[in-house]
Parts: structure tokens; sequence; C-alpha cells
């Protein structure tokens, strides 16, 4: 489907990709300079903005036929994506009608959150000794600064307890009220599932139903999904969205070798999201979603049981890092074309962190500020599927002591093991 774009917004966000494609920094050339004859772009770098755009509009196989008279230029990839929206603008608004008719036209409205982090904290040093780890290999390779891990009276039940019980009351809402629980945990081992284990905690009510989703590191956008789809089916009702781990203790156990160990902190986070009638104007209001998986790269990252009772890791760290900043990019790329919004009007980005030092890559690669990035990881570590919603938390929190005039636009983007991607914005 294509989206539709004003006549300044589209040349400068194809402008954007085409910077990107060139790399260096290098500003894009006017926009009748042929790319490709002029040495700017190589074919692989063409092929690269082609189907940049095509993520962007939505226009189904952008450019797989480009005219042999046609110039390779700025100007021409304007026009063309032009042609290609205006001729989709008719079915567009048919299938805007159909999801709005399908979702009762209600918005779903996120109205509280809440986190919580492991009491201990350790400094990367520390951390880099007890792991068998190269001085300096968290530090000053990968950017660590601390970890914060949970204590023996902490586990992923009571850490994801003090979050969501954090975002009920930052909602006003009784737990009593509460229609529907998607939690999520990569490290919780046990029977009873962790959502029936929460949900016990919590002293939810038996008609509050909760289910568990997966995904690891990309399995909060996946709650958030899940719990909005089942509101906007119903058309109304409360649910709570929870992403908790405990990576130290189930980690250390499982004797994972410390180059990956040592990544990991523990944390949890909570988010309340409500089915509404109508969109009152400070509320934030959760978008449309992202999801997807290229299996390509599953070898990138393998926990497996094995035959004694043993697990076996692997870990090609360098290799999943850099697929993981590309997708979070062509994620961010998804969203804008989603919420019809350049990446330049969001005033925060919530995203899995991988490290630090991957966070100022994508940074630079998506051409967004670090200053609109919480970086969570730096102090906390990476937390999994908990690394996202608490950055989404520290942002809406920041947000919240300087509000602006209007609602802040958020971008939510995840990775994880599969390779898994999915995302959303707030708006």
């Amino acid at each position: 489907m294509a989206q539709s774009w004003n006549e300044t917004q589209l040349p400068r966000l194809i402008r954007e990709i085409v910077g990107r494609e060139m790399g260096g920094g290098k500003t894009p050339p006017g926009d009748e300079t042929d790319l490709v004859e002029s040495g700017l772009l190589d074919s692989m770098g063409w092929v690269g903005v082609l189907t940049g755009i095509e993520a962007l509009t939505g226009i189904a196989n952008f450019g797989s036929s480009w005219p042999e008279d046609r110039p390779q230029s700025i100007r021409a990839l304007v026009d063309t994506a032009a042609e290609g929206i205006k001729a989709g603008d008719v079915q567009a608004k048919e299938e805007r009608q159909e999801q709005a008719a399908a979702h009762g036209g209600g918005p779903i409205v996120l109205t509280g959150w809440g986190y919580a982090v492991g009491s201990m904290e350790m400094r990367a040093a520390e951390i880099e000794k007890e792991c068998g780890l190269p001085p300096g290999t968290l530090h000053s390779a990968a950017g660590f600064e601390s970890m914060r891990y949970a204590t023996e009276r902490e586990d992923q039940v009571s850490l994801a307890q003090k979050a969501a019980e954090a975002a009920l009351d930052a909602a006003g809402i009784e737990v009593g009220d509460v229609d529907l629980m998607v939690a999520t945990s990569a490290t919780f081992p046990a029977l009873p599932s962790f959502a029936a284990a929460l949900h016990t905690r919590l002293l939810l009510p038996e008609s509050c139903a909760a289910m568990d989703t997966g995904g690891a590191c990309v399995a909060l956008p996946a709650a958030l999904k899940v719990a909005s789809s089942i509101l906007r089916a119903e058309g109304h009702g409360t649910a709570l969205a929870v992403a908790s781990e405990v990576h130290s203790r189930v980690l250390a156990s499982l004797r994972a070798p410390g180059q990956f160990r040592g990544l990991f902190g523990d944390g949890a986070c909570a988010f309340v999201l409500r089915a509404e009638r109508t969109r009152e104007e400070q509320k934030l209001t959760v978008g449309r979603f992202t999801l997807g998986c290229a299996g390509g790269l599953a070898s990138a990252l393998r926990a497996e049981l094995t035959a004694n009772a043993n697990f076996e890791f692997q870990f090609k760290g360098e290799q999943l890092g850099r697929a993981a900043v590309d997708r979070l990019v062509r994620v961010i790329e998804q969203l804008e074309r989603l919420s019809g919004r350049s990446r330049s009007e969001a005033a925060a980005f919530a995203i899995h962190e991988p490290n630090p030092r991957l966070v100022g890559i994508f940074a630079q690669n998506a051409r967004v500020p670090l200053d609109k990035i919480a970086l969570v990881s730096r102090r906390f570590g990476n937390l999994g599927s908990a690394t996202c919603g608490v950055g989404l938390c520290a942002a809406l929190d920041r947000l919240a002591q300087a509000p602006a005039s209007g609602r802040p636009l958020i971008f939510l983007a995840a990775v994880g093991p599969g390779l898994l991607w999915a995302g959303t914005y707030l708006h």
C-alpha cells in the first residue's frame, strides 16, 4: 500500500535515503545529477536506494524496471515515487477504511508505564574480571559503564511486579480493572508460565486473561501488538503488557561463555493500554506495527539443549551486531512509511540496545540524534526483552518533565534472535 506524502516531505526523505547509500557523511548532489553516471553510487548503491524508497512508500517493486532513458537522479526518483503514490491513493484509502471498520475505529491509548532494574550494581571492570574477559572488553570496546543485577531476593516475577504496579499506579487503574495481561520472559524457566506466575503475584482477577509471548529481545513490541489487537477486536478493555528478564542467574547456571554472559543485565518494564471510543488530545496512541523474520541470519545466535541436558551456545557477535543495526535502520524506515512522518519529527527513539557502541553506530547510520535515545544499556546492560521498554519508559519520563505542544512522536524498534524484528510508534 502506498503512503501519502506532501510535496516537501517526499524529496527530503528520498535525499536522506540517497545520503545513507552514499555513506561517509557525504551530502547528496543536486536534484538533476545522475547518481550512477557521476560515480556517486555503484549498482548496489542504486539498488539500495530503490529498495529504501520501496520500504518508505510501500510501492511494490519500486524501480524494478527503470527505463533506460530515464536519468538516475534524485529528481527522477521523486517524480517516479510521486506517480506510484498517486496511483495507489484510492486503494490506500479503501484499505484504511476497511481497517477502521475492522478495528471499531477507536484508538488504543497508552495510559501508564513503569520499569524496574536489579538492585545490585556492578562496574564493567568487575564484570570483565568475573567473566574472564580482557580488560576493556565491556567498557572501552562495547561502551558499558555498569550492569544492574538481581539480588537473591529478586527474580523475574518480583521485578515485573514492581514495574507493573508502577504502570498501574501511573495509569490510575486498579488490578481488578485489568482484562488482559500479555507477558514475556526468555529467562523464566518454570511452569506455571511467567504470565500465570505474575498474574497470581499481582492478584489480578480470574476474569483477566494471561498469556505469554516469545521472541527474546523483540518480545516487548510483539506483546504490545498482541495486546493492542485483542483490545481492538473487543472494542473496549484494559491490557497490561510486561517484559522481565534475569539473565545473570540463568546464563551463569547454563555456563554461557563470558563474552556473551557479560553483555546482559536484569530488568523489567510494563505498560497499560486501553481501548477508547474517541481520541483525547493529550493521550498517546499506539500506531501500526511492522513485524518480520529473516531466517538466513538465525545462526548468528543459537542456544540449544543437547542430548546430555547441557546448553550449547553459538554467538557470532560481529555478524549479529551488523545485522541488528542494519535491520533497526530498516524498521525505522518502515515506521516512517506507516506513520506518514519523518524520523526528524520524532521526539524519541526507544530501540533494542545490544550494547552502547552499536547504539552509536545505529544513530549514525539512521541519521538520528544520539540524545534522542535513552541509552539505558550504558548503565543497566542489555536487558533483553525489557531493553526497548525500559528505554521507552525513560523517554516518556523525560518528555513528561518538559512537555511540548501536542503529542510527541516516538518510534519503538527491536530485533531479536531469528533474526526477528518488530516496531511501532506512539503519537
